[in-house]
């Protein structure tokens, strides 16, 4: 399996999952919802789980990550998901010819780091990527949207008032 295989599918579902989980909103302002007063917002999760497609796949093509953008806004969240799925979509193979042993230096938060391409993607981006669609599904699950897993995932499915809430503690 080479480097395509590996990150170009899981950012094609996590494009398609923002799509999902943002039509499952009953109100934008459940995107506004922050876990911690001092965390990102779940509109600003969003933007940054989308902002990891291009921040994957072009450092591994050999080529800049453009500036991305954070506007909250629903709509433009949409809009954001689209455009990276149709990049995406538009990527051939033989551009991530190399891209494993390419020598990617990056900032992480205060870190400045170099990595191996096959280091990059599958240590640092891709983990990234859903740590921030999940913590966007947790946030709007937390401000009252009706979300579950499979909207998260796309694969799961539960019956209505399926709860993992037990009244026995766990021991």
């Amino acid at each position: 399996m080479d480097i395509y295989d590996v990150t170009i599918p899981p950012l094609k579902r996590l494009t398609d999952a923002v799509q999902r989980l943002l039509s499952c909103l009953d109100d934008p302002v459940q995107l506004e919802a922050r876990l911690a007063p001092d965390s990102f917002s779940a509109a600003e999760h969003f933007c940054l789980a989308l902002g990891y497609v291009a921040r994957t796949v072009m450092p591994l093509m050999g080529d800049e990550v453009p500036e991305m953008p954070m506007d909250t806004d629903p709509g433009a969240i949409l809009a954001l998901a689209h455009d990276m799925r149709f990049l995406l979509d538009q990527l051939d193979r033989s551009a991530f010819d190399g891209a494993e042993e390419r020598e990617i230096s990056h900032i992480a938060g205060e870190a400045a780091l170099t990595q191996s391409g096959r280091d990059y993607a599958l240590l640092y981006a891709l983990p990234n990527a859903q740590f921030h669609l999940t913590l966007a599904y947790a946030t709007v699950r937390m401000a009252g949207a009706k979300v579950g897993k499979g909207d998260l995932d796309g694969f799961h499915i539960y019956g209505p008032g399926t709860s993992f809430v037990c009244d026995t503690p766990l021991n």
